[in-house]
C-alpha cells in the first residue's frame, strides 16, 4: 500500500471522526432546545392555570350570592402576610353554578413544605383550603409566593397589618419551575458535553387585583 493511500484513509478518518463528533453535537444541540421548548410551554401552561385559578378567587373576595350575609361584608379577609392569604367568599359549588351557593366560605392559600419527589430542590406544595376541608395540593412547581397589600390609595400596607379593612388591592407575585431540569454544560469548546449540576427553567407573575367588592368599604 502506498503512502499516498495511507494518507487518504487516515484523512479518511480523521473527518469522518469530525463528522461523527458534529453529529453528536447536533443531536445535543437538537435535544437540548426541544427539552428547552416543551419545558417552556410546560411552563407557560401551568402558569395560566394557576393564575387563573388565583385571580378568579381574590377578585370574589368579600363577595357572596346571599347579599344579608353581613359578617362577610363587614371583614372579609381573615388573614393577610407575606406569604399567606386566607378570605371570606362564596366559592361555588360546581361548574354549573359558578355564583356560589349563598353560604360564606374562608378561603387560604399558603406555602407547605419542599416537595421531596422532584429533582427541583427549591419547589414547594403550594396549598388552597377550603373551610376545614383537606387543603388542595396545586403542585406546579411553585417556589415563591409572596402577597402584597395596598389601601385605597394605592400605600402599600406592611405586615402585620393592623387593620385588616384597610385593604383594598392585593398583589401577588409567584414563581415556578420545572421540577426535573436539564443538565446543558458543556467543555470549552463546546464539543463535549460534561456532566454538572442541573439548571431549571423558571417563569414569575406579578399581578394587582383590585378587590371590587372592597371598593366601597
Amino acid at each position: 500500500m502506498g503512502s499516498s493511500s495511507l494518507l487518504l484513509i487516515i484523512g479518511s478518518t480523521i473527518v469522518g471522526g469530525l463528522l461523527l463528533l458534529m453529529l453528536f453535537r447536533y443531536n445535543a444541540v437538537v435535544v437540548e432546545k426541544n427539552h428547552r421548548y416543551n419545558t417552556q410551554s410546560i411552563l407557560e401552561k401551568n402558569m395560566f392555570e394557576l393564575n387563573k385559578l388565583i385571580s378568579d378567587d381574590f377578585s370574589k373576595i368579600g363577595y357572596c350570592m346571599d347579599k344579608s350575609k353581613s359578617d362577610i361584608i363587614k371583614d372579609p379577609i381573615v388573614e393577610a402576610t407575606d406569604s399567606t392569604l386566607a378570605f371570606k367568599t362564596d366559592v361555588p359549588v360546581n361548574k354549573n353554578n359558578p355564583f356560589g351557593d349563598g353560604n360564606v366560605d374562608i378561603v387560604k392559600y399558603y406555602l407547605g413544605d419542599y416537595v421531596t419527589e422532584t429533582l427541583n430542590s427549591r419547589d414547594k406544595y403550594l396549598y388552597r383550603k377550603v373551610n376545614s376541608n383537606v387543603p388542595l395540593e396545586l403542585n406546579y412547581g411553585v417556589t415563591k409566593l409572596h402577597f402584597t397589600y395596598l389601601n385605597n390609595k394605592g400605600d402599600t400596607l406592611f405586615t402585620p397589618i393592623s387593620n385588616l379593612e384597610d385593604i383594598k388591592i392585593v398583589e401577588y407575585n409567584i414563581t415556578i419551575e420545572d421540577i426535573y431540569g436539564y443538565n446543558y454544560k458543556y467543555s470549552i469548546d463546546n464539543s463535549e458535553r460534561l456532566e454538572g449540576e442541573l439548571y431549571f427553567s423558571s417563569l414569575s407573575k406579578t399581578k394587582k387585583i383590585s378587590i371590587k367588592n372592597l371598593k366601597n368599604r
